[in-house]
């Protein structure tokens, strides 16, 4: 046991990051879908939904970056949960459009190009693929301890 005062007080990780988890899971939603709403292919609507969403988090966390440097890894956390809220909505929403076009007997080649062509090979592969990248080197500064987290 420390002897030593505590200059500020640990936050409670629960109350701060289950509200910010549950509004990015209801905002991913509204986003898939007006998606499906709108004919199930990413559209501009849908670039500029989610440039909001990603507005709301850098919001949240311009907010709440004080408080959220007192929890372990607060910020890389919220990273991963933005990371994981966003890609998988689109991923989960991909995967659905898959089977539906699996289970009508489309032909192989269609079904490959609604996978892998048209509008949904960058919101599925590449911001993956290139967010991953990114929260992978948050995730490797973080733990190293290059200043990136307290």
């Amino acid at each position: 046991m420390s002897t030593t005062p505590q200059t500020s007080s640990p936050a409670n990780a629960r109350t701060l990051l289950l509200p910010y988890t549950l509004g990015l899971i209801i905002a991913m939603a509204i986003v898939q879908i007006v998606i499906a709403a709108t004919g199930g292919e990413v559209t501009v609507l849908a670039g500029i939904l989610t440039a909001v969403v990603a507005l709301g988090i850098a919001a949240w966390l311009w907010r709440n970056l004080r408080v959220l440097r007192r929890v372990r890894f607060g910020v890389v956390i919220a990273h991963a949960i933005a990371f994981v809220t966003v890609t998988t909505s689109f991923n989960l929403h991909a995967i659905v459009r898959l089977m539906a076009a699996n289970a009508l007997d489309t032909s192989a080649a269609d079904i490959i190009h609604a996978a892998l062509g048209g509008s949904w090979f960058g919101v599925t592969i590449v911001m993956s693929a290139c967010w991953g990248l990114g929260l992978l080197i948050h995730l490797v500064g973080a733990v190293l301890g290059r200043g990136w987290e307290d």
